[in-house]
């Protein structure tokens, strides 16, 4: 009877693999996502444990903020709720609230995220381009250096896009035929979140507006329109209230603010067209190529086909994508006129797309005239563009696994080994003060003037990962017989290199 049984499965499985085997596209979506999953959980166990940099560490303050209160009145959590979006703090304390460790949040809210991303880039290309082009574009995001990179940091770029492309594959979902409102409000929520974890993802507002233009699908007069369209940016809608009754200011960090982007040090910043400079990096050479022939196809048929845009669902999609491009691009290179790797992270999408959509094309043009050399011209494209990624992403992930180690390790040890009232102060410390010792701070006066404040802190902390005031230091050789060093981290085996040192002040009994 269990012979027959072991039988019958086998029989099973075979007629499986046998189906399985006449659907290549969906063996090969199964073997992506697999693929996608495992690289990425191979780069959390590798470097998900490392320590936080600042702009990870002032996001942790303000979760733990919203737990305790108890630095309020300070200036980093004044400033930091200002100018950094609400959510990340917020879905972070509420994993805190119910006692998940560091390790589980930047699984939830990092690892979870990058893998969803991998499918909603496929879902959202295949909408737009099929299925072959949808797996050539979300093979080459799922091997995307820049953003395995960030998978492992606890920072907002990677679960702001996951909502980012939810948000715009319900979208183009909305718009495929009759505006479908229900699909329209739940892109613009989706939206909304994303940019309410960074707020830069705003623009897409803009582009979809465009888009429903182009379509004529921008229902101004219809009550249904209006209701749908507020449901969707609900969100927003609350974040405004909430900062009016604040701050008498809707968005304090761009309305009315005293940041001029286009100026520093009262001097004009120029056009920053460098940034363009990104895209290759990103894409790497390999991938690059493709990106160049995929931009290169869509804006002849953009060019050639003009006329016909409004009718051409195809080039309705191209103009999609470019725009997505060239809207983000056109932000930060005339308006901040600066930026980081990973504040373009938003254009991965229209990136990967046009260089799978470029991959396609030339396999297309290949299979003209032979078949299977075409498929193994893709296989070899793909293979080699992930070895240059990955390789450049485990470097860059393992040259950086242990920054700032000395900061987590100097400012745990004061929180093992001092009582909860201690007074810290030192320059550049703030987040790490709230974050890993979860003591009150103080910030160490630029000059003589603020002398006085000194005298009333526990523990002074000198480190070498923000640059250090000349009167800072002239005040420790002026000083050492009030502070005394009690411990140190160093950069080197042989102690040479301090990394940061921790001083007691003697005037206190501990």
């Amino acid at each position: 009877m269990e012979e027959n049984n072991f039988e019958h499965k086998k029989k099973e499985i075979k007629a499986k693999l046998l189906l399985l085997s006449k659907k290549p596209l969906k063996v090969s979506l199964i073997a992506l996502l697999f693929f996608a999953f495992a690289l990425r959980f191979y780069y959390f166990l590798r470097a998900g444990g490392q320590p936080l940099w600042w702009d990870e560490a002032c996001y942790g303050s303000l979760a733990k903020n919203l737990i305790y209160h108890s630095w309020d009145n300070s200036d980093l959590i004044i400033h930091e709720a200002i100018i950094r979006p609400p959510l990340f703090p917020l879905f972070w304390s509420l994993l805190l609230r119910i006692g998940i460790p560091e390790i589980g949040i930047k699984f939830l809210l990092e690892f979870i995220p990058s893998f969803f991303s991998v499918i909603f880039i496929y879902l959202l290309v295949k909408e737009l381009y099929g299925k072959k082009t949808a797996l050539m574009s979300a093979f080459i995001f799922s091997v995307l250096w820049i953003h395995l990179f960030y998978i492992v940091r606890l920072m907002t770029n990677v679960p702001a896009l996951v909502f980012l492309l939810a948000s715009m594959y319900f979208f183009i979902k909305s718009v495929k035929s009759d505006l479908k409102l229900n699909l329209f409000s739940i892109s613009l929520f989706l939206l909304s979140l994303s940019t309410l974890i960074r707020y830069p993802n705003g623009i897409f507002f803009f582009i979809y507006l465009i888009f429903l233009i182009l379509h004529k699908k921008l229902f101004l007069n219809k009550l249904r329109f209006w209701i749908m369209g507020i449901i969707g940016i609900f969100p927003l809608i609350v974040f405004f209230i909430r900062n009016k009754i604040i701050y008498d200011n809707i968005f304090p960090v761009l309305i009315g603010g005293d940041v001029k982007p286009t100026e520093v040090g009262g001097e004009v910043v120029p056009f920053a067209y460098s940034i363009l400079n990104y895209i290759p990096l990103y894409l790497k050479s390999t991938f690059f190529i493709f990106f160049l022939i995929g931009i290169i196809v869509m804006l002849l048929e953009l060019f050639i086909g003009y006329d016909f845009i409004m009718k051409s669902r195809k080039l309705k999609n191209h103009l999609f994508v470019i725009l997505t491009l060239v809207f983000f691009y056109s932000f930060f290179i005339f308006y901040t006129r600066v930026a980081e790797d990973r504040w373009l992270l938003p254009t991965s999408f229209a990136v990967c797309c046009l260089a799978g959509f470029g991959l396609n094309y030339s396999y297309n043009f290949i299979k003209k005239y032979n078949k299977i050399f075409a498929i193994f011209f893709v296989f070899a494209i793909l293979f080699f563009g992930a070895y240059t990624q990955i390789k450049f992403a485990t470097e860059i992930i393992d040259s950086r696994k242990t920054s700032y180690l000395q900061i987590k390790q100097g400012f745990e040890w004061i929180k093992e080994n001092s009582p909860e009232e201690s007074v810290l102060i030192g320059n550049g410390i703030q987040p790490y003060a709230v974050y890993y010792s979860g003591r009150p701070y103080l910030n160490f006066p630029s000059n003589e003037s603020g002398k006085e404040s000194i005298s009333q802190a526990n523990y002074l902390i000198y480190h070498s990962f923000t640059p250090q005031s000349e009167y800072f230091v002239e005040y420790l050789q002026e000083n050492q017989d009030n502070w005394m060093p009690i411990k140190g981290y160093f950069f080197d085996e042989e102690q040479k290199q301090p990394a940061l040192i921790i001083y007691q002040n003697t005037n206190f009994s501990f």
